[in-house]
């Protein structure tokens, strides 16, 4: 397998970096029906994406042969509540499936530390699908461990209603 570099993403990444979300989209889809994009998602998201490049977030691309194989992307998130004040947030990060076992996700994810580390934060977080198990994995030999546990429930007419 030939070299893989990390470099930050520029505009002409992002149609790649798109269909590579969708990717991701899919796979915890898979694994929990409610992560299922809804209509309009992509297009959110490519909208987000060409708003925030120039440097609101740290969005990187995994390159292969000339070719985007991965991404991450992080921005830096408020927490006023909490003594650090901010934190990171690793928003995604996703290797193509046929580039995956070379340690592209580790590099991705080492870039980000460092854009990270380089904007004064001392924390970051990340959110893993808890049906994923080798998300998790990834995460933890990252070095993340358990910090909050995110509850949900749907919401029905009659709920609550006794």
């Amino acid at each position: 397998m030939e070299e893989t570099i990390v470099r930050a993403a520029v505009r002409d990444d992002i149609p790649t970096i798109v269909s590579l979300w969708r990717v991701l989209q899919e796979t915890n889809a898979l694994h929990d029906p409610y992560l299922t994009p809804g209509p309009g998602s992509e297009d959110w998201f490519r909208e987000y994406l060409k708003a925030r490049i120039d440097g609101e977030i740290g969005i990187f691309v995994a390159v292969c042969a000339g070719e985007v194989v991965g991404y991450t992307f992080g921005q830096i998130v408020q927490r006023p509540t909490l003594a650090a004040g901010e934190c990171g947030y690793i928003a995604d990060l996703c290797v193509r499936p046929d580039s995956r076992g070379h340690g592209t996700g580790r590099r991705l994810y080492e870039r980000l530390r460092i854009w990270f580390i380089d904007n004064d934060v001392h924390n970051i977080e990340v959110q893993v699908v808890r049906a994923n198990p080798a998300s998790q994995a990834f995460w933890r030999k990252m070095g993340f461990g358990e910090f909050l546990k995110t509850l949900r429930t749907e919401i029905s007419i009659n709920q609550g209603n006794a």
